[in-house]
C-alpha cells in the first residue's frame, strides 16, 4: 500500500518570481591591493535559462545566479550585510 502524501519537488520549492523585464539590483565585488571595494548594480532581466539570468545594465549584460538578484526596491544582499537582514531595510 502506497502512502497518499501530496508530492512536492526541488524545483517547485525553489522557482524564482523573477522574470524577463524585471529591474533588478545584485552585488558586484573588485579587489585591490590590500581591500575589497562592494557595489549595487542595477539592471533589467533579459533571459533567464535554467538558474542563470541574463543581466543588461550601464555596464554591459552580465550573467548572474538568480538567487543573487533582488527586486528593485527591495534589499539587496549588500543592504542586508550591513544591517543584519533585517526586514525594514
Amino acid at each position: 500500500m502506497q502512502a497518499q502524501n501530496p508530492s512536492s519537488s526541488a524545483v517547485e520549492a525553489s522557482t524564482n518570481p523573477l522574470k524577463v523585464g524585471d529591474d533588478v539590483s545584485f552585488v558586484v565585488a573588485r579587489t585591490m591591493a590590500r581591500s575589497v571595494e562592494f557595489s549595487v548594480r542595477k539592471g533589467t532581466i533579459k533571459a533567464i535559462e535554467d538558474q542563470v539570468a541574463l543581466v543588461e545594465s550601464r555596464h554591459g549584460r552580465s550573467l548572474q545566479p538568480l538567487n543573487k538578484l533582488s527586486r528593485e526596491g527591495e534589499p539587496n544582499a549588500l543592504t542586508k550585510a550591513l544591517l543584519g537582514g533585517r526586514d525594514d531595510a
